[in-house]
């Protein structure tokens, strides 16, 4: 049985946005009283259709060194992986300026270690949790003229972080995976990551306390922190927990400000299709490292995502366009079947993402509030790390050790 709240409390903890970040969470803390707070549909992030992907190599925060050229070519390329969308408020030049400041090697030296060792303790524990899982490493694909060179360069820099890569034999994949056209110059092997059906993740986890409480279809609309409890009113509903972790996702900032916090993330709307009734499966979760594609199988269906476009958090309209451009982008490594006549058929889904102005998330208590803690900014990595996030919310709530890595992530950095 879950522990028994303070009296005047309604849970130990209140857990505000039930997107995989938030159920993680839940699920993590089963030795205490859970209210799930969350907003529920359209509100709905990446967390039950995007690729699936489990990678410890994401380790380094999306604001990294080339990233502010890589911005400016693919905007001018429209390429489709890095966009601004007309709907994205006027916050984000702002964002983008926070951005572009970042982008330096001190910023990847500060936050690599602690994204590293989250992303680990979370590979560790979904495998524990007995989902299945890809049986091989993920397969990077390189097909630019420079596609060797890339390709050593990425397998040298998982070697410096302490994580498994090797170059695969082009003949030897191209054997491997039929899927895989010509047009694959180089692979490499990331050994530690995999896939997932991020679905079956988020009810496993959802699941996994079944002492939590969900509240659905429900908006914070204030916050109250005191010294020994907040206080969290929903219309005319209010709530109180001995602590109270935002995990809204791309709307964190519009709860973080209740209470006089302004968070720099940012919603950067993803795009997947899933392809049915594939005639050739595919063994390995890969990344098209030139077409920014994400792929991942699910049986013998084929999941793709892509495109990191700088929106509103309420932006969920889809573009046949962007799909039907990564589609045909992908084309240029796998074996696809023609475009089909309907779009329909793809199941053509869209999501936001909360994208931090340094690339990595803010984890842990909010300046002056103990009892407020933040678990958002997840960019594209918020599968991958929502079990260590968890973790690491978890020891904090419980005051168990926190390494210096790992404070690192605070939300006052």
């Amino acid at each position: 049985m879950a522990a028994t709240a303070r009296p005047e409390c309604d849970a130990d903890t209140i857990v505000i946005g039930g997107g995989i970040i938030g159920v993680a969470i839940a699920a993590a803390l089963r030795d205490q009283s859970v209210l799930v707070l969350d907003s529920g549909a359209p509100r709905f992030g990446t967390s039950l259709t995007n690729a699936g992907h489990i990678v410890v190599s994401h380790a380094t925060p999306f604001a990294a060194p080339g990233m502010v050229r890589m911005g400016f070519r693919s905007l001018a390329a429209r390429d489709g992986s890095f966009a601004l969308s007309p709907k994205i408020p006027l916050s984000g030049l702002s964002w983008l300026g926070k951005f572009m400041s970042k982008c330096n090697e001190r910023n990847t030296a500060v936050l690599t270690p602690g994204l590293l060792s989250l992303l680990q303790i979370s590979a560790q524990q979904v495998h524990q949790l007995g989902i299945p899982t890809t049986s091989t490493g993920m397969w990077e694909i390189f097909t630019s003229p420079r596609a060797r060179e890339h390709a050593l360069h990425q397998v040298e820099h998982m070697h410096q972080i302490g994580l498994s890569a090797h170059l695969i034999d082009k003949s030897e994949a191209l054997e491997s995976e039929p899927l895989l056209t010509p047009n694959a110059q180089a692979i490499v092997e990331l050994s530690e990551d995999f896939g997932i059906n991020p679905e079956t993740l988020w009810y496993t986890l959802r699941d996994a306390n079944p002492d939590a409480t969900y509240i659905n279809n429900v908006t914070v609309d204030s916050l109250t922190p005191f010294v020994d409890f907040v206080r969290v009113n929903v219309g005319t509903t209010t709530y109180s927990a001995r602590k109270v972790v935002i995990a809204a996702g791309a709307w964190t900032p519009s709860v973080t400000k209740l209470v006089g916090v302004n968070l720099p993330i940012i919603a950067a709307k993803g795009y997947s299709i899933t392809i049915p009734h594939m005639r050739t499966n595919i063994a390995h979760p890969m990344i098209l490292a030139d077409e920014k594609t994400a792929v991942d199988p699910m049986g013998s269906a084929l999941r793709m995502s892509a495109r990191f476009e700088l929106t509103r958090a309420s932006d969920r309209s889809i573009s046949t366009k962007r799909i039907t451009q990564m589609y045909q982008r992908a084309k240029r490594t796998l074996r696809l079947p023609e475009f089909p006549e309907s779009i329909q058929s793809l199941s053509p889904w869209t999501g936001v993402r909360p994208a931090s102005a340094d690339g990595a998330p803010f984890i842990g208590p909010l300046a002056g509030m103990p009892n407020v803690l933040v678990a958002s900014g997840h960019g594209m990595i918020g599968t991958a790390m929502a079990m260590g996030t968890a973790d690491l919310i978890a020891r904090y709530l419980r005051g168990e050790r926190i390494s210096e890595a790992e404070l690192a992530l605070t939300p006052n950095r």
